[in-house]
């Protein structure tokens, strides 16, 4: 089972480098959590586009290291808080994307819900204002607090935190709402964006994001980056 996992890690790793997440070796990570309460990192200063499943380490609940080697991240604490508070969470993603870094640096709590990229992302996004880097417990609760029972935080002038319940839909979450807040800056240079309505979007949202939705498109990216990769 946990060899399975770090297959699916190793996946989404190759997924969020692929679509431009990852901006280089020692920022960022995607994480999950087995049945069995561990939790698998990568280590520090490997690349997403490097890292294989064999690499994986595996930490207790408390950050221990019981599997693997090398240097663990020292923004793994942000993952095992908000894994403590949410039991529904078997994968959390951290990362640094472009559009996301500018949107947060702009904020006004929501985004335009432009195309059906953003429909998962309909009302409040939780915002997380502190910029330094979270390294302590204090500062991984508070991150956990500000995410409370939503799917995704946006870090000013950092990145985003995505949650989800399987690595599966961490890793389209994550690159969805970079797409979103792409289009949110570039539909806003040329005017006031007209989204779409409410209840269109709520719609929209409940049907794109199924599991056999997140299904499909994990089978789509998964496809283009072999096809690349051959």
């Amino acid at each position: 089972m946990n060899q399975e996992l770090r297959v699916r890690l190793e996946q989404a790793h190759r997924i969020l480098h692929m679509e431009g997440l990852a901006e280089d070796a020692s920022r960022g990570h995607i994480t999950a959590r087995s049945e069995d309460g561990r939790i698998y990192v990568k280590p520090w200063g490997v690349g997403f586009e490097d890292v294989r499943a064999r690499d994986f380490q595996g930490v207790d609940p408390d950050g221990n290291l019981i599997e693997g080697k090398g240097r663990v991240h020292s923004e793994l604490v942000l993952h095992l808080e908000i894994y403590r508070k949410r039991k529904d969470v078997s994968s959390i993603a951290h990362v640094h994307p472009y559009y996301s870094i500018l949107l947060s640096s702009v904020f006004k709590g929501k985004i335009h819900i432009l195309s059906h990229h953003a429909t998962q992302f309909v009302g409040k996004i939780p915002f997380y204002t502190p910029t330094e880097l979270i390294h302590s417990k204090k500062q991984a609760l508070n991150l956990a607090r500000t995410l409370e029972e939503r799917s995704l935080v946006l870090m000013k002038n950092h990145g985003i935190t995505a949650v989800g319940r399987t690595v599966e839909e961490t890793t389209i979450r994550a690159f969805q709402f970079e797409q979103a807040a792409k289009d949110h800056l570039l539909a806003s240079t040329f005017g006031k964006p007209s989204g779409m309505p409410l209840a269109v979007a709520k719609k929209m949202g409940a049907h794109s994001y199924t599991p056999s939705q997140v299904q499909m498109l994990w089978d789509y990216y998964w496809k283009k980056f072999t096809r690349k990769k051959g």
